[in-house]
C-alpha cells in the first residue's frame, strides 16, 4: 500500500496528502523522528484488539496547534504517517472478521474529518486527535451509520451495575457510543444505527459473545438538555440513555463541540442556532452543563449483512 493509497482511506484532500508525503521524508531523514514513529507502530502492534481503548498507548503532542502552527510537516503529521504505515495490520484484521469494506472505509475516514476540524479550530493542517483515531487502528471502534462505537469493558462496581439495573459484571464487554460530526441527530438514523450494533459484532467478533448494552459518557446526556433546548434532536438522543450517578461540569466539552471555537471569547461567540443561544444563555445565568455516564440495552438482532 502507497502513502497515497492509504491518504484515501484516511479521506485527506489532496493538499493535506502531498503534505503527509512530505512529512514522511522528513521524517525518514531524521533519526529521533524516525525512532517515534517506529514507537507508535510499535504500541498500535502490541495493543492490536487489547479491550483498553483509551489511556493505553503513549501518543504525546507533537507540537502545540496555538503557539506553533506553522510547526514542520514532520511534526504535523508525524501519527498521520505512522497510521498509514500501520493500516494494512488494521485492513487485514478487518477483511479477517467479515468487516464489509463500506464499514472500514466510513471509520477510517474519521481521519480526515478530525484533520479538517483541526483546520477549522486552529487554521492548521495537521492530525491532533492521536489519543482518539489509535482505537480506529487498533480495530476496536467502527462508524455504523450516524453513531460510532467501541469496544470496551465495563469499569463499574457490581454494586453501581446492581443500583442502575444492568444485568452485568464489572469486565463484561460492552460498546461506547461516540457522536461523530456528520450533521443533525435524527432519532431514526440514531435508532438505525443502534439497531446495527449486536448483528456486527455478532458476526465480526464472535467470541465475544452477544453485545447486550452501550455505554455514553457525554455532556449531551445532560438532563437540563431538555429545557435548554426542548424537543430537539439533542434532547431525545440523551433521553435513551438510563444514568449512573456521578456527574461532572462539562462547559468547555460543550462549548468546544458546539462552537469549534477553543480561542474565541464566550462573549464573541455567536448566537446563531438555538442550540447557541441556549447554550450561552444557561452559562450566562451563572449554570453549567454536565457529562453524565449512562446506558441503554441495544435493541436484539440477528446476525448483520452490513
Amino acid at each position: 500500500m502507497t502513502l497515497d493509497d492509504a491518504c484515501g482511506w484516511f479521506d485527506l484532500d489532496a493538499e493535506d496528502t502531498a503534505e503527509v508525503v512530505a512529512a514522511a521524508a522528513q521524517i525518514k531523514a531524521d533519526e529521533e523522528l524516525s525512532s517515534r514513529l517506529a514507537d507508535v507502530v510499535r504500541q498500535l502492534t502490541d495493543h492490536f484488539e487489547e479491550l483498553r481503548p483509551w489511556k493505553l498507548l503513549d501518543l504525546p503532542a507533537m507540537f502545540d496547534p496555538v503557539t506553533e502552527p506553522d510547526a514542520p510537516a514532520a511534526l504535523r503529521w508525524l501519527y498521520v504517517v505512522a497510521f498509514a504505515e500501520f493500516l494494512p495490520t488494521t485492513l487485514e484484521a478487518h477483511a479477517r472478521r467479515g468487516v464489509p469494506e463500506s464499514i472500514s472505509r466510513a471509520t477510517l475516514a474519521d481521519v480526515g474529518r478530525h484533520v479538517r476540524i483541526a483546520r477549522r479550530l486552529y487554521g492548521v493542517r495537521a492530525c491532533i486527535e492521536q489519543d482518539w483515531l489509535q482505537a480506529h487502528l487498533r480495530g476496536l471502534l467502527y462508524d455504523l451509520g450516524r453513531l460510532q462505537f467501541n469496544l470496551a469493558p465495563l469499569e463499574l462496581d457490581q454494586a453501581d451495575l446492581d443500583d442502575a439495573g444492568v444485568d452485568a459484571t464489572p469486565g463484561s464487554v460492552v460498546v461506547e457510543t461516540h457522536i461523530p460530526e456528520t450533521g443533525p441527530l435524527d432519532p431514526d438514523a440514531v435508532a438505525a444505527s443502534l439497531s446495527r450494533v449486536q448483528g456486527f459484532f455478532a458476526r465480526c467478533y464472535p467470541e465475544l459473545g452477544t453485545i447486550r448494552y452501550a455505554t455514553c459518557d457525554s455532556w449531551l446526556l445532560d438532563p437540563q438538555l431538555a429545557g435548554i433546548v426542548p424537543d430537539s434532536n439533542i434532547a431525545r438522543f440523551g433521553a435513551r440513555y438510563r444514568l449512573f450517578p456521578p456527574a461532572r461540569v462539562s462547559d468547555q466539552s460543550a462549548l468546544d463541540f458546539v462552537f469549534r471555537a477553543p480561542t474565541t471569547p464566550r462573549v464573541d461567540l455567536p448566537r446563531e442556532t438555538r442550540l447557541q443561544r441556549g447554550l450561552l444563555d444557561h452559562l450566562d445565568g451563572g449554570g453549567h452543563i454536565e457529562a453524565r455516564y449512562g446506558w441503554l440495552a441495544l435493541p436484539k438482532a440477528a446476525l448483520s449483512t452490513d
